[in-house]
């Protein structure tokens, strides 16, 4: 057997096979060596995926070669750091387990474990060859998952056999201990391949007025000068000799969005209108709200657990699912029944009942306009749900508060900003998976982000450095998006400016932790900004 040493996992070959009633059922598919899945190809396929995204995931098997041969070759591509190898067909495989052993018996068997997860038919003499290879390196780790067919339970007549029917408990025969199979059905299979290919996606540069955030090349603290800003006509024209001054005019009002659009469908969440400067973030934000009496100041909070408030007040043993598809409705106005049904819940749709349940104690908790209409009135000529005019959101608020704050600069736009940020009370969506949030809640974070960034700066690089108040916004913002490298950034030279050297250390390995928690490669320029900082010079000034 192989020694593992270091940071190399004891059990590289550990997965989860599904949940009892006492929690969750692992194994250890190197003491297992063959496992076989029997069932329809689409059943086998479902729990085949779940074992190879976990083992391609998990920090244990880290250090270890995972071959996958018939489950697609889109997650190859998309899983970080290249964990995951897609081969073409089984003989393949053979081929590559005959090189691990030449690589075992001329480095004296000091290679990776072996791991291949499979569905699909092979031919009998196609198995052979794989056994015939894994009985030669008998003394390596490795293991395979197959298909339950006949021509593999004849060529590895010792496999365990899992059962992967689905909708009933699979019992295992050795402890006669029933489980409920984790598996991924190919509904989720694709928003899980939809998730990773955003996430990959280079970023699409800034519009409007996000177009004045600053740099995320240029660190709070460094001592760059600030973006300058043309938010006029007459200062975008070359020939006036005053753009500074006309640039700190008051902003013109952004244009008016009527709806939130929805990314999954090509476009993004729109920038809402400016606030009129005159205007507190908490106050109603059009003539109807006024009119509307105090159950139309309903806001619906989304940057941190979901909850509506304002309204009746009114609380049931419904509220919290409620409380989401009142999210769902504000994000994506004007869906139909069937598609709020789909979306609340894509593998076991909700039925119309279930939905009309759902409205009506989102109604009750709404409540009326002053002249006694619904903040959620019902559909007509097949318009779907939307809200009255009256219903907000925090995030929308956010959006407003924050355009106009960058678009006014770092003299007038830090309140705006502040304020921006006090409407965060933690990860949007806090303890929800939704995933047809997902896409709006990434440009949460991102907005969370650049923010927080842009705010850091002004606080830092402006005409009253106040290194505390940049410390205390950044903080904030990684309790929410603890994966921002542009925040550790800041967090790094504010450290080094204000010649603290411990918080400088424990920020630099808070970086670290999170890179190997979250299996992330860190980028160059914030290696090197570590390295120069730890010891005790400046990083330098980035000016593109």
């Amino acid at each position: 057997m192989i020694t593992l040493t270091g940071s190399e996992a004891p059990y590289p070959g550990l997965v989860t096979l599904g949940a009892t009633s006492d929690g969750l059922l692992q194994a250890d598919l190197m003491t297992c060596r063959a496992l076989l899945l029997d069932g329809t190809p689409e059943e086998v396929l479902e729990v085949a995926r779940a074992l190879a995204l976990e083992l391609g995931t998990c920090t244990w098997s880290d250090y270890s070669e995972i071959l996958t041969a018939g489950l697609g070759t889109r997650l190859a591509g998309l899983l970080p750091q290249g964990r995951v190898r897609t081969m073409p067909h089984l003989p393949a495989v053979a081929a590559d387990l005959g090189e691990l052993l030449l690589e075992a018996h001329q480095n004296g068997e000091q290679v990776l474990p072996w791991l291949l997860i499979s569905a699909g038919e092979y031919d009998e003499e196609h198995v052979a060859q794989l056994a015939d290879a894994l009985a030669t390196g008998r003394g390596l780790q490795t293991a395979v998952v197959l298909p339950a067919t006949a021509a593999t339970r004849r060529v590895f007549p010792h496999a365990e056999v899992l059962d992967t029917t689905r909708d009933q408990d699979t019992v295992l025969a050795p402890l006669g201990l029933p489980v409920k199979l984790q598996r991924i059905t190919d509904a989720e299979y694709r928003q899980y391949v939809h998730a990773l290919e955003v996430s990959t996606q280079e970023a699409v540069p800034a519009t409007g007025p996000w177009g004045f955030a600053e740099s995320h090349k240029q660190p709070a603290a460094g001592g760059q000068p600030l973006t300058v800003r043309v938010t006029s006509a007459d200062a975008q024209d070359p020939g006036n000799p005053f753009p500074a001054l006309l640039a700190g005019r008051t902003p013109a009002p952004l244009p008016t969005v009527n709806e939130a659009e929805n990314p999954a469908e090509g476009k993004t969440l729109a920038d809402p209108p400016a606030l009129p400067q005159q205007q507190a973030p908490h106050e109603p934000k059009s003539p109807v709200a006024a009119e509307a009496g105090e159950h139309a100041a309903v806001r619906i909070d989304m940057l941190g657990a979901l909850r509506i408030a304002g309204g009746t007040g009114a609380v049931n043993a419904h509220s919290p699912r409620s409380a989401v598809v009142a999210a769902l409705i504000h994000l994506r106005p004007g869906r139909s029944a069937e598609f709020l049904c789909q979306a609340m819940d894509p593998v076991n749709p909700w039925k119309a009942s279930t939905l009309q349940s759902r409205i009506s104690d989102l109604r009750s908790t709404l409540g009326l306009t002053q002249g006694g209409l619904p903040l959620l009135p019902r559909p007509k000529d097949g318009s779907g749900y939307s809200f009255h005019r009256s219903v907000t959101s925090d995030w929308e608020e956010f959006r407003q508060l924050a355009s106009r704050g960058l678009a006014a600069g770092p003299q007038a736009g830090i309140a705006d900003l502040e304020a921006a940020m006090a409407l965060v009370r933690g990860k949007p969506f806090e303890g929800r998976n939704l995933p047809w949030a997902d896409a709006a809640v990434q440009q949460m974070l991102s907005r969370i982000t650049d923010t927080a960034h842009t705010l850091a700066r002004w606080h830092t690089d402006g005409e009253t450095p106040d290194l505390d108040a940049a410390r205390r916004i950044i903080h904030q913002a990684l309790e929410v998006e603890e994966t921002s490298e542009v925040l550790y950034r800041d967090l790094l030279q504010i450290e080094f400016t204000a010649d603290d050297t411990v918080a400088l250390r424990r920020t630099a390995a808070r970086l670290q932790q999170m890179a190997r928690t979250y299996d992330i490669t860190l980028e160059g320029h914030t290696e090197d900004m570590i390295s120069l900082l730890l010891s005790g010079h400046p990083a330098p000034v980035t000016t593109s």
